[in-house]
């Protein structure tokens, strides 16, 4: 992914790191600092899963999938069921970002469905959740700004 333009910032990806690890913790102090009930609260916690959610999806769900594994060629990627999957996820996110002033409960499903994302899709377990958002923030750290 370091030659491929970035449809996000590393401060969105630390900013829902910070969001899950507070909500994780139940320390409602932290998420109170990181999310309040206003508008641009809400579109900014839309994008910072989504953030997230890319890093996921492109640093280690696609790279994880048996096609790419095997390096199978289906002529076309839109040939692949779980990559297209894996966009029509990501996809979706981002058409929150456009709703989350709307309703802000539109963050709190995208923070649920990152959740879901490092459980169902990375093999994490709910305890490891905390220990790979540490990693997640410790490689966004070393990243060169995107």
């Amino acid at each position: 992914m370091d030659d491929v333009v970035r449809p996000y910032t590393s401060d969105e990806v630390l900013h829902a790191v910070a969001l899950i690890q507070a909500h994780l913790a139940e320390d409602d102090e932290a998420v109170s600092a990181l999310q309040d009930e206003s508008e641009e609260s809400a579109r900014q916690c839309a994008r910072a899963m989504f953030a997230l959610a890319h890093v996921i999806i492109f640093g280690q769900v696609i790279p994880e999938m048996w096609v790419i594994k095997e390096n199978l060629d289906f002529g076309h990627t839109s040939h692949v069921p779980e990559l297209n999957l894996a966009i029509h996820v990501l996809k979706r996110m981002e058409e929150r970002i456009g709703l989350a002033h709307v309703h802000p409960v539109v963050g709190a499903l995208s923070a649920g469905d990152v959740m879901d994302l490092i459980i169902q899709c990375t093999g994490t377990k709910m305890e490891d959740v905390p220990a790979f958002l540490d990693t997640v923030r410790e490689r966004t750290l070393r990243s060169p700004e995107f």
